[in-house]
């Protein structure tokens, strides 16, 4: 007798975006844990008052950045929460009893009980050994042991990001990677040395997850090739491989018992396996599954678990006792079948080719089949379910004759709108095009818009170029192709969405070979004219910040301050200052003040918080300054402040002499991205373009040779960039235009080397020449400064440099 298929149980709500990772730790106790981009991890378990479960505890990571894996561990008698997140730290907090009554809505979150910043980058998967080891993986491509939360080891034998960490007992390792590679290390803690034992091969695209074998023969595998691997420790290549995903396989959960394994992927599935075959597929109705988990019940069945892309969880069982009322699975089953599914998950044909509603009443070939059927004029799509033998309608199939439409953005009709995943952790990009618009300009806006490095910009227009492959740039016309990620080159499936719907939620992956998907193009019902780049008007900034890391600084720097010099330490004004400035910085960006509001009610005093600035010692005023960076861009009062920009040149001593330094390089680097933030915010606009100030900031800018500016020449050109932004506006004071060029042609005439401060200066030119001051600027200056750039354009070879010089030559200036 074949076992009864897997039911929903229940669906969880706790997180307000993507559910990044499911970790149930213990094969008998009835617990679940999940992390979120949304910034949280939720600990789950059984309610006292229903068959759903209670939030047993909510944290928040570090800085409120995305968290990107959960797990748990026992020290010192004590259980903790685990947290990775994007910003590689580690994480632990205080796990209550089993018993303890689920937190009040509005209480205070927990206060982590361990940071541990090792990591340079997202940590995106962890793992924990009974005996209290914790391996994390990182994009970094390393893998750290910790023991008692101190790092033991470090692994780095991988090629690309780590996406999967295993611990096979307490001396061996799995790794696997973007790479391709799954990696068995040997440890040896007491020396804090791995060595690599066997490496596995069989994927052909990255390996995303790893679940042990109960019997400790082996391991599965799962990854981007779309299949699922069974090992055998002692095999390098697999002994079965499984095929039925259609997409990137995100997870793989063993079963504790060793009758197979569940898996869930981008394809929009949640899918049971046995040994040697496919048993189950359990359609949802989102297309991102992220993660999956065997989670104990109390019975002798435990449930299966998902999480998705849509920020819920679901449970679901083949216990009847504990399924979901017959009302709430046919609701569920309803929701499937209507979601809207797209060309490229389903196949695109004619509806002149395909069968009508008597296809169904043959049999599927095998379990997740799915075949569409025209039904009244809709193009209806159904997967076949070999443990109930009926065809299950999993959506409706949208644009199925291949009909393009406009897309909408922001307001805007736009003929591609694009999702693009440039980093794990962090929810998919909008990329909005208009086939009648130079790529350079599309290309420079969004990576503005996303504060993402200037150097993906040849990356992200040959991306543009591939994804609209048949159109005329310029002219439009035709359809694309396949999606190729601009940051990767790898391909992805396309979506159509239509345009009163709404761009669906997907998701992919850095270090992978993915984009997320694009959707519909349609042709432009006017053709343009393509234009340059020019005016540039985003202001470019530097916000990224470790709150808690610099609190921590601070804190303990006072400490020796206080011992020395008491008259220095902070005051208790100068305290409570400090404190609204730690929550203000650490708010979540939907409850940060407008940019561009003028009285953003902060409840802080920006004098008294410059003025503990200027009176630390040079060598410990570094964190206060990084503070100020932070204030620049995000707090509307900072910019307020007309002592600001005066504070952060006297804070690196820049207008004094020039001496080499640890110290003065540091905080020159801090104070300059202040200044350059400034521009974020209306009032700090208004501050930095004084008549006075922009005077002071020309002078000690141009005033240092320029080799002496080391790794912060591209924040000179940053902030000769943002002014010549606000000289585009018109509010730039006129009788300063010439200081502005003489930055700007000093900045072109001495840099060499670094392309991105080259470009920035280059913009910065462009801008000026197009802004209303161009009148103003001497004709001699001008012609030597566009042969700068098309001398440094040719040399460079850098097709976006080639492209701005020769529009910046073409102006009649």
């Amino acid at each position: 007798m074949s076992s009864p298929p897997y039911q929903l149980a229940f669906t969880l709500h706790g997180h307000a975006a993507d559910v990044r990772n499911l970790c149930a730790p213990s094969p008998e106790i009835p617990l679940l844990l999940s992390a979120s981009r949304d910034g949280s991890a939720i600990v789950w378990g059984p309610s006292s008052k229903s068959k759903e479960w209670d939030v047993k505890l909510r944290v928040e990571g570090p800085e409120k950045r995305f968290v990107s894996c959960v797990g748990l561990t026992r020290w010192n008698g004590q259980a903790y929460l685990l947290l990775g997140s994007q910003s590689g730290v580690l994480s632990s907090y205080i796990l209550p009893s089993g018993d303890t009554a689920p937190p009040p809505v509005d209480g205070p979150l927990e206060e982590p009980q361990h940071t541990l910043v090792e990591h340079r980058q997202n940590l995106c998967c962890l793992d924990t050994s009974k005996g209290g080891l914790i391996a994390t993986g990182s994009w970094d491509k390393s893998v750290i042991v910790w023991k008692d939360f101190k790092k033991v080891l470090t692994v780095q034998s991988h090629d690309q990001a780590i996406w999967a960490v295993k611990f096979v007992g307490e001396d061996r390792l799995l790794t696997a990677s973007a790479d391709k590679k799954i990696i068995l290390h040997s440890l040896d803690i007491a020396s804090g040395r791995s060595t690599p034992l066997q490496t596995y091969t069989g994927h052909s695209e990255p390996v995303r997850g790893l679940s042990l074998k109960p019997d400790g023969s082996g391991f599965w595998s799962c990854a981007n090739d779309g299949n699922i691997n069974i090992y055998s420790f002692d095999q390098p290549s697999p002994k079965t491989t499984l095929s039925g995903h259609t997409s990137f396989v995100y997870s793989i959960s063993a079963f504790p018992d060793g009758s197979g394994a569940i898996s869930s992927g981008e394809d929009g599935t949640l899918r049971v396996w046995s040994e040697t075959e496919l048993v189950q597929t359990i359609p949802h109705t989102s297309n991102s599954l992220w993660s999956s988990a065997i989670v104990p019940s109390g019975l002798s069945s435990p449930y299966i678990a998902s999480s998705s892309s849509d920020s819920t969880i679901r449970l679901f069982t083949k216990e009847e006792r504990l399924m979901a009322t017959a009302e709430e699975r046919a609701e569920w089953d309803k929701e499937v079948g209507g979601r809207q599914l797209d060309k490229s998950q389903v196949g695109d044909v004619k509806q002149s080719d395909l069968p009508g509603i008597e296809a169904l009443g043959r049999e599927g070939k095998k379990d997740g089949q799915v075949i569409m059927i025209k039904n009244n004029g809709v193009v209806e799509a159904y997967q076949w379910s070999q443990p109930t033998s009926t065809w299950q309608q999993i959506g409706q199939v949208v644009d199925a004759i291949g009909q393009g439409r406009k897309q909408l953005y922001e307001g805007q009709e736009y003929d591609y709108v694009f999702d693009v995943d440039v980093s794990e952790g962090m929810p998919p990009l909008k990329l909005p095009y208009n086939v009648a618009e130079n790529p350079w300009i599309a290309a420079q806006r969004f990576l503005n818009k996303h504060e993402l490095p200037s150097t993906y910009c040849e990356q992200v227009v040959e991306f543009i170029q591939k994804n609209t492959a048949g159109v005329t740039l310029g002219q439009g016309s035709g359809g694309g192709n396949e999606y190729v990620d601009p940051f990767t080159g790898g391909s992805r499936y396309t979506g159509a969405t239509s345009a009163n719907a709404g761009s669906s939620y997907g998701g992919g992956d850095p270090f992978t070979g993915s984009g997320a998907y694009s959707s519909s193009p349609a042709p432009p019902s006017q053709p343009q004219r393509s234009n340059g780049i020019l005016p540039v008007k985003t202001y470019l900034s530097f916000k990224q910040m470790n709150v808690n890391a610099a609190k921590a600084k601070i804190a303990q720097l006072n400490d020796e301050i206080k011992a020395t010099s008491s008259d220095m330490a902070i005051s208790d004004e100068e305290e409570k200052t400090l404190n609204e400035i730690y929550a203000l910085l650490s708010s979540p960006t939907v409850s940060l003040p407008s940019p561009e509001t003028r009285d953003s009610k902060e409840r802080y005093d920006p004098e008294v918080f410059l003025g503990l600035v200027g009176k630390w010692p040079e060598d410990k005023r570094f964190p206060l300054i990084d503070l100020s960076r932070c204030l620049a861009a995000l707090s509307p009062l900072f910019g307020s402040s007309p002592s600001a920009p005066d504070a952060l040149i006297k804070a690196c001593a820049l207008d004094t002499p020039w001496s080499p330094g640890k110290t003065r390089e540091t905080n020159t680097l801090l104070s300059l991205r202040g200044l350059a933030n400034l521009f974020v915010t209306a009032n700090g606009r208004q501050t930095i373009s004084q008549p006075q100030t922009v005077e002071s900031i020309s002078s000690v800018l141009r005033g240092l040779e320029w080799n002496s500016w080391g790794n912060r020449k591209v924040v000179v050109a940053t902030i000769a960039l943002n002014y010549s932004i606000v000289a585009v506006g018109g509010n730039f004071p006129v009788q300063h235009t010439e200081k502005l060029l003489d930055l700007i042609i000093y900045i072109l005439s001495n840099e060499k080397e670094d392309l991105e401060t080259i470009y920035r200066a280059s913009v910065a030119l462009g801008n000026l020449l197009v802004s209303p001051l161009a009148g103003s600027l001497k004709v001699g200056e001008i012609s030597n400064a566009k042969s700068t750039i098309s001398k440094l354009a040719n040399e460079k070879g850098e097709k976006r440099l080639k492209d701005l010089a020769k529009e910046i030559e073409g102006l009649g200036v």
